[in-house]
């Protein structure tokens, strides 16, 4: 187990080596100069160069990329060109929103999705099964940000039972929290149901043609037994896995839904960065972004051995 963990743990690096490599590219080869988006357009010639000298704007792109490596090894990942903030802060004040966010879209598609999943298993070619993977295809193929304003359109504007837009913090209380994140969860839980139920189907299914499940069955072992025990439970690993990675996906592809009921998270951060050029707030956030993707994979991957000890972790 630990020569696995350090295994993984040695793999992240290249990993994240690329991505540095990569956002600094795009991110200094895209037009715009942050100098001058600070100063604003009436700013001299002069006062963008002074701007630029000071930011360290005005170094070759090799020397800025191993300066700014070089700091992020050591966890510093620069400040904000606009405010002077450290990247590090200002990531967290906007990575709470999206990681709520995340979670409870995750709750909501877990607990609608392994119901459906298992229920359709058990119905296999008959109309409730059909129905469900209908429901599924309808959830894969409408985009997050139409199933919003629908959900705002009626629960908000013509209902009236939650708020259209905007975001109230856990410090406020539990429910008022809740009761802003509910409809962009629901938005972003319903793509994640619909993939966790056709997952889940299709791992039952071919758990159930197993010799031992059978046998469950001949020797008259309660239904709930048989499922839970013997086939959800062995069927668990491809489920463990979707999860985990539109788990991620949520934390990384929330921007349309956060922009939609305008929810100061990651997304909202993002999109102002690149409007501003703030290179290191958009460096330090990508980068923490896909650190904390390969993680959740590692952790992952680490729970396989808890719920199917079959997974050989030393190998």
């Amino acid at each position: 187990m630990i020569t696995y963990i350090v295994k993984r743990v040695l793999s992240l690096i290249p990993v994240l080596g690329v991505v540095a490599v990569v956002v600094f590219a795009l991110v200094h080869l895209s037009p715009g100069d942050p100098a001058s988006v600070i100063l604003g357009p009436d700013a001299s010639a002069a006062d963008v160069d002074r701007l630029r000298e000071e930011l360290g704007l005005n170094r070759p792109i090799s020397q800025q990329f191993f300066l700014w490596l070089g700091n992020a090894l050591t966890g510093d990942l620069g400040s904000s060109l606009y405010n002077g903030t450290p990247v590090t802060e200002v990531f967290l004040d906007y990575f709470r929103p999206t990681l709520s966010l995340a979670i409870f879209a995750q709750i909501i598609g877990i607990a609608v999705a392994l119901p459906m999943g298992v229920f359709a298993a058990l119905h296999r070619g008959k109309a409730v099964d059909g129905a469900l993977m209908s429901f599924a295809l309808v959830g894969i193929s409408v985009p997050s940000f139409l199933m919003g304003l629908l959900l705002i359109l009626f629960f908000a504007v013509f209902l009236n039972w939650l708020p259209v837009a905007g975001y109230a913090p856990l410090s406020e209380g539990l429910l008022t929290h809740l009761e802003f994140l509910l409809l962009p969860a629901i938005s972003l839980g319903f793509i994640q149901a619909a993939l966790i139920t056709r997952i889940t189907r299709s791992a039952m299914l071919e758990v159930m043609n197993n010799a031992y499940v059978k046998t469950a069955r001949a020797k008259g072992l309660p239904r709930a037994a048989i499922v839970i025990k013997h086939t959800l439970r062995n069927a668990f690993i491809p489920i463990l896995e979707i999860i985990g990675q539109t788990f991620t996906t949520l934390i990384a592809g929330a921007v349309v839904v956060e922009f939609v009921f305008n929810i100061p998270g990651l997304g909202q951060l993002i999109v102002n960065s690149v409007e501003r050029r703030d290179f290191p707030v958009i460096q330090g956030t990508v980068l923490l972004v896909a650190f904390g993707y390969v993680l959740i994979n590692l952790i992952i991957d680490l729970i396989y051995g808890i719920v199917d000890p079959r997974v050989r972790l030393d190998q």
